[in-house]
């Protein structure tokens, strides 16, 4: 459906020295596996930050040539870890059934996860809730806004880390045998159970949706049952899915019928 796996949108800040140490900080309360991508991605605003300081002292002559290189060298941390999600990317979508899904999960199911987290936790509507959550931080507040695409892989990456580690998810391949279309949106994955809240307004529930096209999705669910599964559904469970979808995107829908688009907004 075309957004299956839309590039990471990054721009670099320039952080403090004191952001850059908080950042740090973090980035080591992390796990092994989880700390060793953050720091990845922290060299990124390290070097941003260094060559900011550098042409602003006059020890370094800023010209398009080295701009050039220097976006590439900032860019390179982003691209690496976006390239190898990607790829896992494109299998899932060539999936058609749990079998497929299984294979796919057995294979890598750490970078498996972590596709499908990245996908749910790098939109704008994702990074305007986090801001919004630390409106009592101020200071807090600011760096998320500064450092986003940081922030939104450490998410994803302790997403996936609390799965791992309670082994309570199990994959449903969604069999489309109505009519009516899958849709997609520029908010790929959503929390299907997301309207159940608690007191600081988080979902209480987690049920993770991820149309893969107009006749297949895949579920990860956190209620018991057999770790991987496939039902058929019919138009009331796509239509149920489709206004979700609908609800949670930020500016774009797509589907391979305009009129399915169209219903949605009558």
């Amino acid at each position: 459906m075309g957004v299956g796996q839309s590039s990471f949108f990054y721009k670099f800040e320039v952080l403090t020295n004191e952001e850059l140490d908080f950042l740090k900080s973090l980035t080591g309360t992390l796990s092994e596996a989880t700390r060793e991508i953050a720091y990845t991605i922290l060299a990124a605003y390290v070097i941003h930050a260094l060559t900011n300081d550098a042409i602003n002292s006059g020890k370094i002559e800023m010209n398009p040539n080295l701009e050039h290189e220097l976006k590439k060298i900032e860019a390179g941390s982003f691209e690496n870890i976006q390239s190898q999600i990607e790829l896992m990317g494109d299998k899932l979508l060539d999936c058609s059934s749990i079998k497929d899904v299984e294979e796919l999960a057995e294979e890598d199911e750490y970078e498996f996860l972590l596709f499908m987290m990245v996908q749910y936790t790098r939109t704008k509507a994702m990074k305007d809730r986090f801001v919004a959550s630390l409106s009592e931080r101020k200071h807090l507040q600011s760096l998320a806004e500064k450092s986003w695409p940081f922030y939104n892989i450490v998410l994803a990456l302790q997403i996936v880390e609390s799965m791992v580690m309670k082994k309570d998810y199990r994959f449903v391949f969604i069999n489309n045998k109505g009519s009516i279309p899958f849709i997609t949106g520029d908010q790929p994955i959503i929390n299907a159970r997301g309207n159940i809240k608690d007191e600081q307004g988080f979902a209480k529930e987690l049920e993770f949706y991820y149309p893969l096209s107009p006749l297949s999705a895949l579920v990860i669910d956190f209620t018991p049952g057999d770790k991987f599964s496939e039902i058929d559904v019919s138009d009331d469970y796509v239509k149920d899915k489709n206004e979700l979808i609908k609800n949670e995107a930020e500016l774009h829908l797509f589907a391979n019928d305009e009129a399915v688009l169209k219903g949605l907004f009558v």
